[in-house]
């Protein structure tokens, strides 16, 4: 008989390290967590970067013009220097300062343009980044966040939602651990939304500047107004709204729904890292979600709701970078809603308005 304990063995170390890195996590957790790591944690996307670069570090170099600085994030150490960035030190302080003065604003108001000849290294400038991202995702400094709503299935949801009639809540903490196959609908946060905006605005600065008063968030460091102003998108705000009706206000119960999920980022797969070519489609859409059985398992008191979903390159880029690639090729009519998305940080779709935390 064939010798499985190789594969074995592969399979125990893939579970230790999916435990290690804390991948999934009920809405208690995560806090806990939060309160713990809150500089981690209140990251934008301009400061996840920012520090992101940071953890590869930096060299000094002298040239004939004087000394310049070089991230080693261009010379990507993760891969041994393979499609490393050649020379372009002076754009890469250029961008560093760009980046700071968008954490210094406290959110991303402008695009940043890449300019030159062919050959002239602007697409390794910016794979290096990407591939940047998705190492440094994968370090325990580089861990984010996002969440999911969490629905259980059939006599499970009966007795510990308390929708069966004459069933009394079952105190439970969190449906984030339940076993699959007891959930019928799981619903994912659009946009990549942080789990921190699922805690109502007025609460959330409350709880920031506790932190501060306690000396575990330096005051030094900068909140940005996607933490301090940003809300929940369309889709998660219906969902948290209708439970909390349900629920008569009992905002513990709502949370008892999230399961928050740690993510990495991937050019590949499109997860936060986003390339499109020049087209003439905008770069975000929204569609009503279908009655499928999962969503006709959700409890009554969300049955009701016209659930919509955004999709596109910008959907799916949030909390990341988006790369638009020949930009002067698009044409004109883009650059109208591209100029206000980029100044507002905001996106106008049918149904919704969509607010972006994301590097153009």
């Amino acid at each position: 008989m064939e010798d499985l304990s190789p594969l074995r063995e592969l399979e125990k170390d893939v579970k230790e390290r999916f435990n290690a890195t804390q991948r999934v996590m009920s809405f208690d957790e995560y806090f806990t967590h939060f309160t713990s790591n809150p500089e981690t944690e209140l990251r934008t996307a301009s400061q996840y970067l920012r520090d992101c670069i940071n953890h590869y570090g930096s060299t000094e170099l002298e040239q004939p013009e004087g000394s310049v600085i070089r991230y080693r994030i261009f010379d990507c150490p993760w891969d041994e220097g393979r499609d490393r960035l050649v020379g372009q030190e002076g754009a890469q302080q250029l961008f560093y300062r760009a980046l700071n003065n968008f954490i210094r604003e406290g959110r991303v108001t402008r695009l940043v343009l890449f300019h030159g000849p062919n050959g002239s290294a602007k697409s390794s400038f910016i794979r290096c980044l990407a591939r940047g991202l998705e190492d440094f995702a994968e370090q325990d400094e580089g861990a984010i966040y996002r969440f999911s709503w969490v629905f259980p299935s059939g006599k499970l949801a009966k007795k510990k939602l308390g929708f069966g009639e004459g069933d009394e809540p079952v105190s439970v903490e969190s449906y984030a651990h339940i076993d699959e196959a007891d959930i019928d609908a799981r619903i994912p946060g659009d946009l990549s939304d942080h789990p921190l905006l699922l805690i109502p605005k007025e609460r959330r600065r409350g709880f920031i500047e506790e932190l501060r008063e306690r000396g575990v968030l330096d005051r030094e460091i900068e909140v940005a107004d996607y933490f301090l102003e940003g809300d929940l998108s369309p889709r998660s705000r219906a969902i948290a709204d209708a439970l909390l009706t349900a629920y008569h206000g009992d905002f513990q119960r709502v949370l008892q729904h999230i399961q928050v999920q740690r993510f990495f980022f991937s050019r590949r797969y499109r997860v936060g890292v986003v390339t499109i070519e020049p087209q003439m489609h905008v770069d975000a859409s929204i569609r009503q979600l279908t009655a499928d059985e999962g969503l006709a398992s959700l409890p009554a008191s969300l049955r009701h709701l016209e659930l919509y979903e955004p999709f596109g390159d910008l959907v799916e880029a949030n909390r990341g970078i988006i790369e638009y690639n020949d930009l002067l090729k698009k044409p004109i009519e883009s650059y109208k809603y591209l100029l206000a998305t980029c100044e507002k940080g905001t996106v106008a779709l049918p149904n919704a308005i969509l607010h972006l935390d994301l590097l153009f």
